[in-house]
């Protein structure tokens, strides 16, 4: 069964949204099952974590599934994890045409086609997103330093500018414009840099999504207390401090957007439910 969706406004097909959902809750049924196995921290995060604490599962219009793991645990779900028939692993180091600094778990043999996927050369299935905790230094000058090799990761694995203007602008593209081998240096450099500081338990952490997130400050001890919580007839991990999590990135969290705005956030252009891309 494919899907065509017709342009970036339109609603989806309730059915087809349904089971979108019902393919992501198998994904992270099992992710769960393995975060379990190996002693693994994870929390629900962002639009997931509104939905299990207002909605007890998934925000209705919503098409996706984040969760956030600490660094120390996100390197070893990447160690231990191994590819299966069902479930596949996509991320910058495992596929270099995907333009993520997180990770996807995807459902093999289904088909989630967005514009920016087209002609790249990574699975396109449905997927459970896996984003990533630093802890981040204390100091001033060290936080500045840090910035600017969040700044230089986020460039260089999406390997398109921030849409800023001006002199920011210049310098990304001009950034941009340097041999692949001088990329790939830099952003292994900035990488190592970012990861330096998970060593001090007392730091505190940000998840470094966007520029933006980097300046959004988690406690030292977020992913000490992780609760249980309802989701679509399931139980996953959240953070205790849920609360602080969702006004920090949200605002007032609780408040319904308008119903305009009550639509799926990826705009897929194919959806098949049983075949990957490459398949169709």
């Amino acid at each position: 069964m494919s899907v065509t969706q017709q342009t970036n406004q339109s609603k989806p097909s309730t059915d087809d949204l349904k089971m979108v959902q019902a393919c992501e809750l198998e994904i992270m049924k099992y992710i769960h099952q393995f975060c379990e196995q190996n002693q693994l921290r994870y929390s629900l995060a962002y639009g997931t974590a509104i939905g299990a604490v207002r909605h007890h599962g998934f925000i209705p219009w919503d098409d996706d599934i984040d969760i956030v793991m600490p660094r120390e645990d996100y390197n070893r779900f990447l160690s231990l994890w191994k590819n299966s028939d069902d479930y596949i692993l996509v991320n910058k180091e495992t596929d270099p045409d995907f333009t993520q600094n997180f990770t996807k778990i995807k459902k093999n043999h289904t088909t989630f086609l967005q514009e920016e996927d087209v002609g790249k050369n990574y699975h396109k299935g449905i997927f459970v997103d896996i984003f990533v905790a630093d802890r981040i230094p204390t100091s001033s000058l060290q936080r500045k330093k840090f910035y600017i090799d969040c700044l230089i990761s986020l460039l260089f694995t999406r390997n398109h500018n921030s849409g800023k203007s001006g002199p920011v602008q210049k310098i990304e593209n001009a950034m941009l414009s340097l041999s692949e081998s001088k990329k790939k240096t830099l952003l292994t450099r900035a990488n190592r840099n970012i990861q330096k500081f998970n060593a001090n338990t007392t730091n505190p952490y940000i998840i470094l999504s966007t520029l933006s997130s980097c300046k959004m400050i988690y406690p030292h001890d977020i992913f000490s207390d992780l609760i249980l919580t309802d989701f679509a007839y399931e139980k996953f991990y959240i953070f205790k401090q849920s609360d602080l999590h969702l006004k920090l990135e949200y605002g007032d969290y609780m408040q319904l957007p308008p119903e305009e705005d009550r639509v799926w956030k990826h705009h897929p252009i194919l959806i098949d439910f049983t075949h990957n891309y490459e398949e169709i």
